[in-house]
């Protein structure tokens, strides 16, 4: 009895290799498209989550800001009183070209606003954007930072307030709340939706040849809500081919307008809308009395 020798031919073996090539290319284009399709979606998000926590402190902050204790001006720990304490209410610095804070393309605001958190004590906050260190591989970029100091200007020992000091008074040492932001405009209107120029506590070119400090200190009380956009751009490049991009940011002349010649990262506007609860607040007459009685949260509904 002959045996018979059992396997492949070199066909069926050629056949069997070739359909095994085309499932492991198949597999690995699959693991390459989901792989970078994830990375995508995750920058996205990672930007998405940045930028949407810092848009929520910054609205609190506004809604904050001009907000005085009833008892401040007669126990404060800054000698703050009826003549000054109206110019440190809000500040808003314009993007200028020759201003160091104007970001990567010299069109991005900062900010400041300012208010009581008890009868004897005041907050600064501040929000601008700040370049990466020259060692660092981002040099050229830029991040939002938040900047919080109590008591910022002055003290009063008779009022058993301590000394200034940066270390006693810093809350928040410039923490970054944002990277790679291409954009940020701070855009303050009255109730009438028309633009507030200039609303500035330390004023730059720009706002001094409007009317610097002086006029500045007349619109803060006029600001009725203020804009905010925050552009972002994602840490890794995104896309397959270079991409030109427009960003506009506000209306002209106090917006932005920012023309990118091509690149392959992805970039994201958000934007919110505040009420300024302590600025323009409107004064109703009440008819027995021809007395005023100002309109505080109930308004703007």
């Amino acid at each position: 009895m002959k045996n018979k020798n059992l396997g492949f031919t070199l066909t069926e073996t050629l056949v069997a290799i070739v359909i095994g090539m085309i499932s492991v290319i198949a597999a690995f284009s699959a693991y390459n498209y989901f792989s970078k399709s994830y990375a995508s979606v995750s920058q996205k998000a990672a930007i998405s989550k940045s930028a949407r926590e810092a848009l929520s402190l910054i609205a609190s902050d506004l809604r904050n800001t001009g907000y005085y204790h009833v008892d401040f001006e007669s126990k404060n720990c800054m000698k703050f009183n009826a003549n000054n304490i109206n110019q440190f209410l809000i500040g808003i610095t314009h993007g200028d070209k020759r201003n160091a804070r104007a970001g990567k393309h010299k069109q991005s605001d900062a900010f400041q606003a300012y208010y009581s958190v008890s009868a004897k004590d005041h907050k600064r906050i501040k929000y601008e954007l700040k370049q990466y260190q020259d060692n660092s591989p981002d040099k050229g970029q830029y991040y939002l930072v938040r900047d919080v100091v109590i008591n910022f200007i002055g003290h009063d020992p008779s009022r058993g307030c301590p000394a200034w000091s940066r270390n006693y008074n810093m809350v928040v040492d410039e923490v970054m709340l944002v990277p790679y932001v291409e954009d940020l405009q701070i855009i303050p209107k009255d109730i009438d939706g028309n633009v507030v120029f200039p609303v500035c506590t330390s004023c730059s070119n720009l706002e001094n040849a409007s009317g610097g400090q002086t006029k500045s200190i007349q619109n803060m009380k006029k600001v009725h809500t203020v804009e905010v956009y925050l552009t972002v751009r994602s840490p890794k490049e995104v896309y397959k081919k270079d991409r030109k991009i427009r960003i506009q940011n506000g209306e002209s002349p106090y917006g932005s307008d920012i023309t990118i010649s091509g690149d392959k990262y992805h970039r994201e506007t958000f934007f919110v809308s505040v009420h300024t609860r302590n600025l323009a607040i409107p004064q109703v007459k009440i008819a027995s009395s021809g007395q005023s009685i100002g309109v505080g949260t109930g308004y703007n509904k």
